[in-house]
């Protein structure tokens, strides 16, 4: 597939994708760079042959959060555009058929700080801060997708101060999964998405769909949902042959990566 974008470089090697934001000096996004992640994630989750992606940005920062040049002249009705791009990439990124492993290289404000929360799995450098700073430059952040990992106090606590938090804050308050020394965070997030890469294709991506499906369910009609997609799983050739590599203690076979 074509990942020919100004912004958002694309690395594939045997089903692992790497997509790194790279528009120095802070990754901060704009309109454009919106438009390239969203039909990166798209395109990721219609390949078949994809079994995970790991997102990073370039250099010393993850991403500098929105480019502030396109607020200062942003109407009222181009805003109300403007922000359907918005929404539209992040759900992209959520909605992706396949696992995202983010590696949290450095600073993740403002949309850096919801794309690291879309993510499946975030694995953050110890330099790496947090921050929803959009109260400081007119507009209101994605606060939203932060409360799905950090809790009520903590977002607000971000949100009405723009106060940036700490690697080691954002691991009690939840918003990664683990810290680890900069040089750490690539090896470690790749040694993670290789382990994904591993497992059943069709098994992992009706993971993805049910475990993003049954977020807002109770936990009844949840494992209900779940229930159904185990049923689709077992139709699939790959549950045989992991259940018969597991009985005969070999690794299983699967199509090959």
């Amino acid at each position: 597939m074509d990942y020919e974008n100004r912004f958002v470089k694309v690395s594939v090697d045997r089903g692992l994708a790497v997509v790194t934001l790279d528009r120095p000096p802070a990754n901060a996004v704009s309109l454009e760079v919106y438009d390239e992640i969203r039909r990166t994630f798209h395109r990721l989750g219609e390949d078949p042959a994809m079994r995970v992606a790991v997102l990073t940005g370039a250099g010393k920062v993850f991403c500098g959060g929105n480019d502030v040049n396109d607020f200062v002249d942003l109407e009222f009705d181009r805003a109300t555009e403007y922000l359907a791009h918005v929404r539209l990439t992040f759900n992209a990124l959520y909605d992706c058929p396949i696992p995202v492993v983010g590696a949290i290289n450095g600073a993740a404000v403002g949309t850096g700080i919801v794309l690291a929360s879309l993510c499946d799995i975030r694995i953050a450098s110890e330099r790496a801060v947090f921050a929803l700073p959009e109260i400081d430059v007119g507009v209101l952040g994605g606060s939203r997708h932060v409360m799905r990992l950090a809790g009520q106090g903590m977002t607000r606590w971000m949100m009405y101060t723009g106060r940036r938090v700490r690697a080691d804050e954002a691991l009690r308050a939840r918003i990664v999964d683990e810290v680890v020394p900069p040089e750490e965070v690539m090896p470690r997030a790749m040694a993670i998405a290789e382990e994904i890469a591993s497992k059943s294709p069709p098994a992992i991506r009706l993971a993805k769909l049910g475990l993003n499906r049954s977020e807002e369910m109770n936990m009844k009609e949840g494992y209900e949902f779940e229930c159904t997609l185990t049923a689709a799983v077992r139709r699939t050739p790959e549950a045989r042959e992991g259940a018969m590599a597991f009985l005969e203690k070999r690794q299983p076979s699967y199509a090959a990566r």
